[in-house]
């Protein structure tokens, strides 16, 4: 079997689809699945992912944002003509899914992932799978029980629309009390304000500190909030046990998740959170604020971890609760290991997508030839604003008004030539 897949990447690229596609991919390929992967990037020399799966060996290729859309259609168009899969990977953006009409078209079953409860994701769903027609994705995965649900509520007459949790590598070594006795807690992931509150992960780190003594707290990523999480912890954490070490390669977080015994995550809304699972497989307890997400599929109050309705006094009162009872924490601990080599490892998650793709495959039908939409079609298609808001990687805005003119002369430049 073959397939292509649609990715992101940029400078500093750290997103949790990217992880996800370093662990699906080689799994594929040691089940004989061949993967592709067109990434859509920022037009700049440092593209992680990209180099990543270079170095792997995988078949890669880069179509560049700053490209109008018709011409990012058109390029992922004939890159599937070229080398044709057998499925075709959206993912979570649009551009993939307005060439997936035409791929379908083909015969080739395509498949968009939904990683978030937000309204972006639930827009794709709306306009990509709820029409009931053949212009719809032939299967939509969501990585948490919660987007499927409000997914199938979306697109109810869908009949694809499946639950596959984004997999977790299980650890051989266990994370353990202190010698000591020191409670550590740790914060790894995105350093950003919109999703991961991270100014007010600083903050109730530097609160903790100061009110229950014989914790630690150290926060691991990187982001456009650096700075914010910086000033925070020379003002407020000043003097405290709490620290900012910096960004962590992929390979590299398990490692430092531990040397710690509680993870914590006080986001403003999330999918299934990868570096969550991560925590869990080593035996973190994880203390989570109690949004709507994913989370509930692996954490249940008092049990895999401690859920929270404040970034406060409650996140506080969580710190203080498993710093004296050391019981409570190996029994959560040991739960919260349980429940990922149970239900969510890579091995686990990696065979329901293969299952999936099998079977799409087997319903698909008779193959015909892809034909390239003509220019004026491709030139049609619009984007929802939303869409375009989301349409990643953006370069920095100063820089929008340069390429845009850029691709506008060198189109007039092309259509000239062909007049002449």
């Amino acid at each position: 079997m073959k397939v292509t897949i649609c990715a992101f990447d940029a400078p500093n690229n750290l997103d949790g689809p990217t992880t996800w596609i370093k662990r699906l991919l080689p799994y594929f390929r040691e089940k004989n699945i061949e993967s592709r992967i067109i990434f859509l990037a920022a037009n700049a020399k440092d593209l992680p992912a990209y180099k990543y799966f270079v170095d792997e060996g995988f078949e890669c290729t880069l179509i560049y944002w700053e490209l109008f859309n018709d011409e990012k259609v058109k390029a992922i168009l004939e890159d599937v003509k070229q080398f044709p899969p057998d499925i075709f990977i959206t993912n979570y953006f649009a551009i993939p899914l307005e060439a997936g009409k035409w791929i379908k078209k083909a015969g080739i079953p395509t498949v968009m992932v939904l990683h978030n409860d937000n309204k972006y994701h639930y827009d794709l769903v709306k306009k990509y799978a709820a029409n009931n027609d053949e212009s719809d994705v032939s299967s939509v995965v969501c990585v948490s029980n919660l987007i499927q649900q409000i997914s199938q509520q979306t697109a109810p007459q869908h009949k694809s629309i499946k639950y596959i949790p984004i997999g977790a590598p299980v650890t051989d070594e266990v994370a353990s009390l202190s010698a000591d006795g020191e409670l550590k807690v740790v914060y790894a992931g995105r350093i950003d304000e919109k999703q991961k509150r991270i100014s007010d992960v600083a903050h109730a780190f530097c609160l903790a500190a100061a009110a229950v003594p014989g914790t630690s707290y150290t926060i691991y990523g990187d982001g456009p909030a650096v700075p914010a999480v910086e000033e925070i912890l020379n003002t407020a954490g000043k003097d405290q046990p709490v620290q900012f070490k910096g960004k962590l390669k992929s390979t590299e977080v398990q490692a430092h998740l531990l040397q710690n015994q509680v993870f914590v995550l006080l986001s403003e809304f999330e999918g299934l959170p990868i570096t969550l699972m991560e925590a869990m497989s080593c035996g973190l307890v994880s203390i989570c604020t109690n949004m709507r997400s994913g989370i509930s599929d692996v954490v249940t109050n008092n049990v895999e971890g401690i859920l929270i309705d404040d970034r406060k006094d409650e996140f506080v009162a969580a710190i203080k609760k498993l710093k004296e009872d050391p019981a409570l924490w190996k029994e959560m601990s040991q739960a919260a290991r349980q429940k990922i080599i149970s239900s969510y490892s890579i091995e686990t998650c990696s065979n329901q997508w293969i299952d999936l793709l099998k079977q799409l495959v087997a319903d698909a039908g008779k193959r015909s030839e892809l034909i390239l939409p003509s220019s004026k079609e491709l030139k049609k298609i619009r984007l929802d604003d939303e869409f375009k808001r989301q349409n990643n990687p953006r370069p920095a805005e100063i820089l929008v008004p340069f390429y845009k003119t850029k691709y506008m002369l060198g189109r007039l430049k092309r259509n000239l030539f062909k007049s002449k």
